[in-house]
């Protein structure tokens, strides 16, 4: 079976994920468990737990990305992102280095996100 590139698989992660609203794709595309890893701690989270996790912060400011850069190899992407609020005045901007296997995140690696976008 042929599987997308790690670029393509983020893509639709923030596509149809945040941008069409569409959470069950989770299931699709992550892996299950998918780690999360932040500077001094990992969080391993459910299909289910990812989908609550995004359900509870998409209606309240439906968030629109942007990618600076969204670059990767056969195994990993790198997005620098930009995030702005649909339905309520927020910005956030981040870096983000996701694994994927199989056509899966596996791994997304964060730094803490800042309140400002990238120049």
């Amino acid at each position: 079976m042929t599987h997308s590139p790690p670029v393509e698989v983020v893509r639709r992660y923030l596509d149809e994920i945040y941008h069409q609203g569409r959470v069950e794709v989770v299931r699709e595309i992550c892996g299950d468990p998918l780690v999360r890893h932040d500077p001094g701690s990992t969080t391993s989270l459910s299909h289910q737990q990812q989908i609550d996790r995004i359900s509870a912060d998409l209606p309240a400011w439906q968030p629109w990305f942007t990618h600076e850069v969204l670059a990767g190899d056969a195994e990993h992407a790198v997005l620098v992102w930009n995030a702005t609020g649909r339905t309520a005045e927020r910005t956030l901007s981040g870096i983000e280095v996701f694994r994927v296997a199989d056509g899966r995140i596996t791994d997304v690696w964060n730094a803490p996100y800042a309140t400002e976008r990238w120049h």
